[in-house]
């Protein structure tokens, strides 16, 4: 996976050739006063959305868009109701991405202080199978991930949401749509201006 601004590239061509796959991972949440966007209304009525009182109530999210040369993108994700993700999630995050995707996982995230964490990094180091590698400091233009929730808040703009529940539901199906449609995450791999297959040298 190479990009003019990541410096040195991402070893894809040594994951591939292992038959490994490349996963970009980022945290999000959503709240039960969704996000708004512009919308219809009829000509001369404002459209009026009657907002929860609970407006810090939220849930946390997980996702991984994973590619690997040959095989379609897969989505794998993960929705908390409670509370975010900690250090001490990832490492069974870890071994359930091993897990759905059968063989070697190179995990591409940012420098989240739990990402970083000397118990993400002992458990890493006791892996043959997990490399784990950092995007560049404040770029998140570089992770597909970000485009990912982008659409996914799209799907649940403009509702108020009645109970942490209803929201549940909402995003997962949003989730669920993206997985059902690994197009868009090529899309989304294709808005960062990454690419799964390096460049060929020039001569």
């Amino acid at each position: 996976m190479a990009h003019g601004d990541v410096a040195g590239g991402l070893p894809s061509a040594q994951v591939t050739a292992t038959g490994g796959w490349i996963c970009c991972e980022d945290e999000a949440g959503a709240w039960l006063n969704g996000p708004v966007r512009r919308t219809w209304g009829k000509a001369g009525r404002t459209p009026v959305l009657r907002m929860s009182g609970k407006r810090n109530d939220k849930i946390s999210m997980v996702a991984w868009v994973c590619f690997k040369e040959g095989t379609e993108p897969r989505l794998i994700y993960a929705i908390k109701s409670s509370g975010g993700y900690t250090k001490k999630d990832f490492p069974r995050f870890f071994a359930l991405l091993h897990r759905r995707l059968d063989g070697p996982v190179t995990v591409v995230w940012d420098n989240y202080s739990s990402h970083i964490s000397k118990h993400v990094k002992r458990y890493a180091q006791r892996q043959d199978w997990l490399t784990i590698i950092q995007m560049p400091p404040y770029a998140p233009e570089l992770n597909p991930v970000e485009l990912l929730w982008a659409h996914a808040k799209e799907k649940i703009a403009n509702r108020a949401f009645r109970s942490i529940d209803e929201l549940h539901r909402a995003t997962r199906s949003a989730l669920r749509h993206i997985q059902r449609h690994p197009g868009l995450l090529l899309a989304f791999l294709a808005g960062t201006g990454l690419e799964l297959t390096p460049p060929a040298s020039s001569p």
